[in-house]
């Protein structure tokens, strides 16, 4: 059976992509970016509990030092960035080249608060700074996670950055998913 490591953010997308599939996954919390010693802990843990020759669906840049605590524990992973690359891959560039732009998944808007608010200690004139640097706010919707117009006002209000929602598919996401699946053997 595959043994993967993953960040809650991805949680649906990922067990959506592996309903054919025999796999037991281990979930991050979703905060844990905000608190790299905690997500340097966090990902040891979980990387004992998957063992040697698992895989991680967590990008690159998630944590400074991914590759080598992965390399320590004989663990490969997804090759992109963050999960925003999961899901856009090469499509990224375009929509970069479009406006100053930050990207949310469904987790991130379901989990904004304990991200944002909880984890980083952002009241509204913090958001408004550090978010003041984007035109827009894409909401790249899977079809995996709930998302109603009050979700979006609430983090329209805390930001004050326009949120649009752009609809995009798991292919990209499950060619990567793939690969490290056959990686390690399956």
């Amino acid at each position: 059976m595959k043994k993967l490591l993953c960040c809650g953010i991805v949680s649906r997308e990922l067990e959506h992509l592996l309903q054919q599939r025999q796999a037991n996954v281990t979930y991050l919390d979703p905060a844990l970016h905000v608190d790299l010693d905690r997500m340097a802990v966090e990902l040891g843990r979980g990387m004992q509990q998957v063992g040697e020759g698992g895989a991680l669906v967590l990008g690159t840049q998630c944590h400074p030092d991914l590759t080598n605590l992965a390399a320590a524990k004989g663990m490969h992973g997804i090759q992109a960035k963050n999960c925003i690359e999961m899901l856009l891959g090469d499509e990224m560039a375009r929509l970069d080249s479009e406006a100053k732009t930050f990207y949310i998944t469904g987790g991130w808007l379901n989990n904004w608060r304990g991200i944002f608010v909880e984890g980083l200690k952002w009241d509204e004139i913090d958001a408004r700074q550090n978010f003041g640097y984007y035109d827009r706010i894409l909401l790249l919707d899977t079809g995996m996670w709930p998302i109603d117009d009050e979700m979006i006002l609430e983090f329209y209000e805390y930001t004050q950055v326009p949120v649009e929602i752009v609809s995009v598919t798991l292919d990209n996401m499950g060619k990567l998913v793939d690969q490290i699946l056959q990686k390690e053997g399956g």
